[in-house]
């Protein structure tokens, strides 16, 4: 028999030692001086009488035993026979599978006696993260104050939202935008949060009300908006101006070159602030919980931008380190999640998308 390492086995070193991740299960095992030269002599394909024989006759009976408790957790997998990590995480890869495996069943202290303890402990501990991110000494585009009026029949802006690729380049109004903006990201109303204060409700959902998403607007063709990179004020319902040379071949470089990224009037790049998550959500499983709010906040954005009569675009198609370089942003406390665009978009609104065509008699399965 020909035993070797898994492909993708993870390992970390905690203050008692090395310990490998078993595959496919959240458990982590110790590996003494012992094992670690067993899996070091295994390395890609060693016969098991081999890999006995080379600890020395007396040590060649503890060799197949430790082998075969290897065998039987996946640490050590057989040649001719496969790893235990199925086809989903051979593509993603093990990094994936083990946060994903690490992020599971989370105790959220639901009608737990325990949940008002560790309420108490972690405002005990204070630095709460501020709920609104501000640039104060920026200049400002104050937006209006009253939004739009959105009257379209909800059913015909389920029907009309789509992903926009084409658009006319006239400009966006002032107004459009605010609402847009306002109906996207702003706080509608606030309310009493009890232990943790006053928390903001906004047409988007959020994990605990803690609305750790941020938009960041690249201007373009913005009536009464000159072009740059700004910031949204939620609390002030402001821009506030981070530079005035964000242009669309910058985007472009940042986006793959997806020319629907800026082709619009304007594009936004959402961030999550996730101390403010981490903060009240203090398990791995809570890493998910940013995905989930950008996809809010993503669909709530295309949903008003139909509304408004604008053609939304959505991507995560875009490089995270220089986009979060080009928005001045640590990312160690804060990374970018979703890119947002729109513009006036290019034809009538129709029931179908652009070079449409109905499926093959059986293409569909």
């Amino acid at each position: 028999m020909k035993v070797r390492r898994p492909e993708q086995l993870l390992l970390r070193w905690v203050p008692e030692g090395l310990e490998a991740g078993v595959p496919g299960r959240r458990q982590w095992i110790r590996l003494s001086d012992d094992l670690r030269k067993v899996l070091d002599r295994a390395g890609d394909g060693i016969e098991l009488d081999d890999l006995a024989g080379a600890f020395g006759a007396e040590h060649a009976a503890g060799v197949r035993e430790a082998v075969g408790a290897l065998l039987r957790l996946g640490v050590l997998v057989a040649v001719d026979g496969a790893d235990r990590m199925p086809p989903l995480w051979q593509r993603w890869g093990g990094l994936a599978q083990r946060l994903h495996i690490e992020a599971r069943d989370a105790d959220y202290l639901v009608d737990s006696p325990r949940r008002a303890d560790e309420a108490d402990a972690i405002l005990t501990e204070g630095d709460a993260p501020e709920a609104f991110k501000e640039y104060t000494d920026r200049p400002v585009v104050p937006l209006p104050r009253r939004p739009l009026n959105l009257t379209a029949p909800v059913d015909d802006v389920f029907a009309a939202r789509r992903t926009h690729r084409r658009f006319t380049g006239a400009p966006v109004t002032l107004d459009q935008l605010g609402t847009l903006l306002f109906h996207s990201f702003a706080p509608h109303r606030f309310i009493d949060g009890g232990a943790f204060g006053v928390q903001q409700c906004r047409v988007s959902a959020s994990a605990g009300g803690r609305h750790e998403v941020e938009a960041y607007v690249v201007a373009y063709d913005v009536t009464g908006v000159e072009p740059g990179l700004y910031h949204y004020s939620v609390a002030r319902h402001a821009l506030e101006l981070l530079d005035s040379d964000a242009s669309r071949a910058r985007v472009a470089e940042l986006t793959y070159g997806q020319e629907a990224s800026y082709d619009g009037a304007f594009t936004v790049f959402t961030t999550a602030v996730a101390n403010r998550l981490a903060w009240k959500y203090r398990h791995p499983r809570a890493y998910r919980l940013w995905m989930y709010d950008a996809g809010h906040y993503g669909q709530t954005f295309a949903l008003a931008a139909t509304a408004l009569g604008l053609g939304p675009f959505q991507t995560v198609a875009f490089v995270d380190s220089e986009v979060e370089r080009f928005l001045g942003v640590d990312p160690d406390e804060e990374f970018a999640v979703y890119l947002l665009a729109a513009g006036v978009p290019e034809g009538p609104a129709s029931l179908l998308p652009a070079d449409f065509a109905f499926p093959r008699p059986g293409a569909v399965r």
